[in-house]
């Protein structure tokens, strides 16, 4: 009996040492999930990192679907900043606030991005998709080499038909293609791309060619209009007899009329129109 009664204690002993155990294994650890704020979703406009400069793609209004088509539109923009020593960005916007996309993209730029002292010029692209506007911004030495008055004009035309298509990773992609293109004709050239320096080595044959057909069939036509020329066997049948026949000439000198004209001094002063007052190149639109 006591044998029982010293079992059943040991018994009640190792529960009560047991039961604080089993307890803690039932409790839960609660877990707070927290949401990193990437480049592809910010909170909002007004929340533009310090550190903007470090990239490439901001994509605030999350226009580019898939991480791969990020990845691949950065490569390439990677590679154009290296290959020309140059920043070329692509930026999304959610709101506008009522301000003008130009100022905006100008001011984020200049902000951020402006770094003329070490490399050659900077050029962003900026989309809004609620109120589809867009705009590209370029600095003092971009401006230089992809000039408002033909450069930007060819890089707007080149993403335009993307953009109304709603195809904004196509667009963003013929944006970088059109800027590597005109940065590659500068340092191959030394001057910006202009439309009217283009040299067809096909269209200037084709040009000659129709030069010299017209040249001849004009030629041909003046030919068959002279009615007063005609063969002759000797050089007197040229003559005409009936014309008229000048026997003596004079000149008479009658007078000399003189105007004078007074002339007023120069001023020295004078004006002129300068240049852009702003420094930013580039433009905007709707789509």
């Amino acid at each position: 009996m006591k044998r029982i009664f010293t079992v059943f204690m040991s018994l009640l002993l190792l529960l009560a040492f047991t039961m604080p155990v089993m307890a803690e294994t039932t409790k839960v650890k609660k877990v707070t999930n927290t949401v990193t704020q990437t480049t592809k979703q910010p909170e909002s406009n007004a929340t533009l990192p310090n550190n903007l400069a470090d990239f490439s793609i901001y994509d605030m209004a999350d226009l580019i679907a898939s991480d791969q088509e990020a990845d691949k539109l950065l490569d390439k923009l990677n590679r154009i900043e290296q290959k020309h020593n140059v920043r070329v960005v692509v930026m999304t916007v959610t709101d506008l606030k009522g301000k003008d996309i130009k100022a905006f993209a100008d001011d984020t730029l200049n902000k951020y991005y402006r770094d003329e002292a070490h490399n050659n010029g900077c050029i962003m692209m900026v989309v809004c998709p609620s109120v589809r506007k867009w705009a590209v911004t370029t600095d003092n030495n971009m401006r230089q080499r992809i000039t408002d008055e033909n450069g930007y004009p060819a890089i707007r035309d080149s993403f335009m038909d993307n953009l109304k298509a709603n195809n904004y990773v196509g667009a963003f992609n013929d944006y970088a293609d059109k800027v590597d293109e005109l940065l590659n004709y500068y340092e191959k050239e030394g001057e910006p791309w202009d439309p009217a320096n283009a040299f067809s080595i096909g269209g200037f044959v084709i040009a000659l060619l129709l030069s010299v057909g017209i040249g001849y069939l004009f030629e041909e036509y003046l030919r068959g209009k002279m009615s007063n020329v005609s063969f002759v066997g000797e050089a007197d049948e040229y003559l005409d007899r009936n014309s008229v026949n000048i026997t003596e000439q004079s000149d008479t000198f009658l007078h000399t009329t003189r105007t004078v004209t007074k002339r007023s001094k120069s001023d020295n002063s004078s004006s002129s129109s300068g240049g852009s007052s702003s420094s930013n190149g580039g433009g905007s639109g709707s789509y």
